[in-house]
């Protein structure tokens, strides 16, 4: 839930909440009638309205950082061969859900396999 629409909920929610709390409490106490009732009634919309509003909870930002792979004088972006992949997948109709890849360095080469298929790419 972005951050906006936690502020508008919540705007809502105590906008329902404080006419909830201006109400006044007819207290019509006759002769024959205890104070007690009433009394109950008042208690019950005060613990209404004193429930704490729910905060929204900050959203956690993914850290940013830059994976390379090195092997042999050569590097590469992790980034670079994933999208590669994903790019191929589609390409070749495959059905990208439940992407695995596996890079060996060795043969310079990354093999995937999903849903769709499998393959490799050169690195």
């Amino acid at each position: 839930m972005s951050r906006r629409t936690a502020k508008k909920r919540l705007k809502k929610i105590n906008q329902v909440q404080a006419p909830a709390a201006e109400t006044p409490v007819s207290t019509s106490v006759t002769e024959n009638q205890e104070s007690v009732p009433a009394t109950a009634a008042a208690n019950a919309q005060n613990a209404a309205a004193e429930i704490p509003a729910v905060s929204p909870v900050p959203e956690a930002k993914a850290p940013s950082y830059e994976m390379f792979l090195q092997y042999q004088n050569a590097e590469f972006r992790i980034e670079n061969i994933a999208q590669r992949v994903l790019e191929k997948c589609t390409a070749e109709g495959m059905d990208s859900s439940e992407l695995k890849i596996y890079v060996k360095p060795e043969d310079r080469k990354a093999y995937y396999a999903c849903a769709g298929g499998s393959n490799y790419i050169d690195l």
